[in-house]
């Protein structure tokens, strides 16, 4: 083997080595931990939906989303050790679904004896949390049992930072239910879920890996 030959074959290793660690992490962090998350009923449940039907599509930008996830995991643990709480904890809920008892699973950011708090990294701060974002927690509470938590926004370019409180509230709680309902029986039956976040059907110049099979079905038409 030449000199050259080394070279690229080292190139080579190093670029599988990169794609073998990309394809992992990716794999770790999509893990499903049961049929239904509280992350598929916030966001956009009829993109959770064809994700369960046909499997996970990741966007051309993978790679930015590894570093948003590392910055992420990397300050959650730094957060844990200084409040004293744990970082990503598992629970689940049972709930009775047209006949049927239907397990929830929700993974929180972190726990402490008091609150729970969800972490968010971002390129640019909101002046208010997502409204996906405050269901979420809204359902960490209730899973958890805290009467309140946190939403903490940290721009991940200079470390800028928005924290905003949240308390219980029955009406966020209740959309939450009947999305899960929704879901639920959308699954069970095969239909496209009534619920849906057009927000996220296009960002930028990119648009959700199901936006054609979506509106192809009709799905576009209806749904808030």
């Amino acid at each position: 083997m030449t000199g050259l030959d080394e070279i690229i074959a080292e190139e080579e290793a190093i670029n599988l080595a990169i794609d073998t660690a990309i394809y992992s992490y990716l794999q770790r962090r999509t893990k499903v931990y049961a049929d239904i998350q509280v992350t598929d009923l916030v966001y956009c449940p009829r993109r959770a939906y064809f994700e369960k039907k046909y499997g996970k599509k990741h966007n051309s930008n993978d790679f930015s989303l590894i570093v948003g996830i590392l910055i992420h995991d990397f300050m959650l643990q730094a957060l844990a050790e200084e409040l004293n709480g744990d970082n990503e904890v598992l629970t689940v809920e049972v709930f009775n679904i047209d006949g049927d008892f239907v397990k929830v699973y929700a993974m929180c950011d972190l726990l402490t004896d008091k609150y729970v708090l969800e972490l968010k990294t971002c390129g640019r701060l909101p002046n208010e949390p997502k409204d996906s974002h405050v269901m979420q927690l809204e359902a960490y509470l209730r899973f958890f049992d805290r009467d309140y938590g946190y939403l903490v926004y940290v721009n991940r370019n200079n470390g800028d930072r928005r924290i905003f409180k949240h308390y219980r509230d029955d009406t966020i709680y209740d959309e939450f239910k009947n999305r899960l309902d929704d879901f639920y029986v959308s699954l069970k039956y095969d239909r496209i879920p009534y619920y849906h976040n057009e927000s996220l059907c296009k960002f930028g110049k990119r648009k959700c890996p199901f936006y054609d099979m979506c509106y192809e079905s009709g799905g576009g038409v209806s749904g808030v």
